[in-house]
């Protein structure tokens, strides 16, 4: 009975470990969260640990790709001789009815290291209908006018 306890205990630590280490992929991890709904500084946290992963776990190209298969666009800063790979600045805008959503992550390469990330840095952005989800911050913009009522409509004759 007591190893069957140690069995449930080491298989219940070895799950929360394995749910700690986050989503393999960057398209995992937007399937992983509701971007529209949740807190934002929790979903900003999610995306600079995810940011932080690829940096550690991939190469330069492989992290790119990923970032490609999950739907954003890279740009390209310009190469010089101490920086032979130019930093990407990679983003991903999606706007539902209710929010503008904007993932960024930025990669710049080891200087000495072809192919590798010397650092990483994901950032989340929301500016919902209303203020009250806007995130980091309130942002009174074009969106939030969709409160206001919109114009009567001409009664149509039958």
């Amino acid at each position: 009975m007591k190893a069957l306890w140690l069995v449930l205990l080491v298989a219940g630590i070895g799950a929360c470990a394995h749910h700690a280490a986050g989503q393999a992929t960057t398209a995992e991890l937007h399937a992983a969260h509701d971007w529209q709904h949740e807190d934002g500084a929790v979903l900003d946290k999610a995306m600079s640990r995810h940011a932080d992963r690829l940096a550690k776990g991939a190469s330069r190209a492989a992290a790119i790709a990923q970032l490609s298969e999950a739907g954003y666009a890279c740009l390209y800063g310009e190469a010089h001789e101490d920086y032979p790979e130019p930093a990407a600045v990679c983003a991903r805008s999606f706007a539902p009815r209710a929010c503008q959503m904007d993932w960024e992550v930025v990669i710049t390469s080891d200087p000495v290291l072809p192919d590798s990330i010397d650092s990483s840095g994901g950032k989340f952005r929301r500016d919902c209908v209303g203020i009250d989800r806007d995130w980091p911050e309130p942002i009174k913009s074009a969106i939030d006018d969709q409160l206001a009522p919109g114009p009567a409509l001409p009664a149509a004759s039958n």
